[in-house]
């Protein structure tokens, strides 16, 4: 998932009306799942209205997100002929009406306003279709935006329509979602221009003031992009000005196979997020969580930490606090909040029975997860001085069979193909 793309729809205001442009499937979930995610991450009540891509897919990655945070808002599901076509035909003023009467549920259950993401090529299989579109379209600009606090995100699969059709779209919306990014519209045209079929007027007024205000000032959502892209540069400055490697240092002199130990760690976690297709920043995030996961640990006696035999009652207890030692020392900086609480967490078990918090499930950060499956598989293919280790292939026996109860089963599912030679 784009970090930049989550950025820009964090962005998306009461009163925006974009249009997502796709031609497949996988680019139309993407566009969909960030609109959706930002808006019950605004606590806003989000009318999601089924079409070309998987909704089983996208409300899996909305939940995948929604585990960074808690989102607060209020996702309602419908089908087209939910909302398109309840007598059997499409009517403009209908749905415009029922998207006001939704504005104002919103509000009154509690709601700061209406997100409303619908897939509008379906239009086309009513008779007039096209003309039944622009209708829709412009009257959503002139009645709702503006009026009831209601943001929108129209879709369109462009192979379905003529360059005709697809120019009127554009001028139709004034944001436009088109290959991962939002981008102001200069081309753009007001309501009026549709509405009295003066079109043409409008387009050389509307163009003329809006190419002077683009070439004046930069869009809303292009500062928003460039703000995210400086956070990320300015985040891997602070996380490699030393504090890594003075932390990994702190591990050596204390445990020398810790240091190593986390290493290993690092690169597994690294292969699963991009396995999992996850996004630059939270890899770079996971590899520095995992590089100190267990920095905790120089906390706790060499004594203790290689013990040959059984660990006593006290000296386990005296273990199982390295996930808050290493959070509280991580957490004093507040570019590695993150990266403190996947530290914290590590040694949960997705079943709810591990430590320090005994959280389970989705309760338990993705990164936290990822690092529990290769904090397990390289502690049981590494030599400790107190015995050797089991191995490869006793290691994914070992993982494998714990899902559900220690680890996430979807994700051990992933962690297994990273050794596709070697099973």
């Amino acid at each position: 998932m784009s970090e930049e793309l989550l950025f820009q729809t964090g962005e998306i205001r009461p009163g925006d009306h974009l249009v997502a442009l796709y031609r497949d499937e996988i680019e139309i979930e993407r566009y969909v799942t960030t609109y959706i995610h930002s808006a019950l991450s605004k606590n806003e009540r989000c009318i999601y209205i089924t079409g070309d891509e998987d909704t089983s897919a996208v409300l899996q990655q909305i939940k995948a997100l929604s585990a960074r945070s808690e989102p607060s808002g209020d996702l309602v599901i419908y089908d087209r002929n939910d909302t398109y076509s309840k007598e059997g035909k499409f009517n403009p003023d209908k749905l415009i009406d029922m998207i006001a009467a939704f504005a104002q549920t919103a509000v009154d259950d509690g709601y700061s306003g209406l997100a409303v993401t619908g897939e509008i090529s379906w239009v086309l299989d009513y008779e007039d279709g096209e003309e039944l579109i622009i209708e829709y379209e412009w009257k959503l600009n002139e009645r709702i935006f503006g009026v009831h606090p209601v943001s929108a995100l129209c879709r369109y699969n462009i192979t379905r329509f003529s360059d005709d059709m697809v120019r009127n779209i554009i001028q139709l919306h004034p944001l436009l979602l088109w290959q991962n990014r939002i981008h102001e519209n200069p081309y753009y045209i007001p309501p009026e221009g549709f509405k009295t079929n003066t079109v043409a007027k409008h387009q050389v007024d509307g163009w003329l003031h809006n190419i002077d205000g683009f070439t004046d000032s930069k869009t809303r959502f292009r500062l928003i992009e460039q703000k995210s892209q400086e956070d990320m540069r300015q985040l891997h400055r602070n996380m490699t000005n030393g504090i890594v490697t003075a932390f990994l240092k702190l591990m050596e002199t204390h445990d020398e196979y810790t240091k190593g130990h986390c290493s290993n760690v690092a690169s597994l976690a690294v292969s699963l997020a991009r396995r999992l297709g996850a996004s630059e920043e939270f890899t770079m995030k996971l590899s520095y969580a995992a590089l100190v996961h267990d920095i905790g640990k120089t906390l706790i006696p060499k004594e203790v930490l290689n013990k040959p035999g059984r660990l006593t009652e006290e000296e386990y207890a005296q273990i199982k606090m390295h996930p808050v030692y290493g959070y509280n020392a991580l957490s004093q900086l507040d570019q590695l909040a993150e990266i403190a609480l996947a530290v914290r967490h590590h040694h949960e078990r997705f079943d709810g029975k591990g430590y320090p918090d005994g959280h389970a499930g989705d309760r338990i950060p993705l990164m936290s997860r990822i690092l529990a499956i290769c904090d397990s598989y390289d502690a049981m293919t590494n030599d400790r001085p107190y015995r050797v280790a089991p191995g490869h292939a006793y290691a994914l026996r070992e993982i494998t069979a714990c899902a559900s109860t220690q680890f996430d089963p979807s994700l051990v599912e992933h962690f297994v193909k990273l050794f596709p030679s070697r099973r």
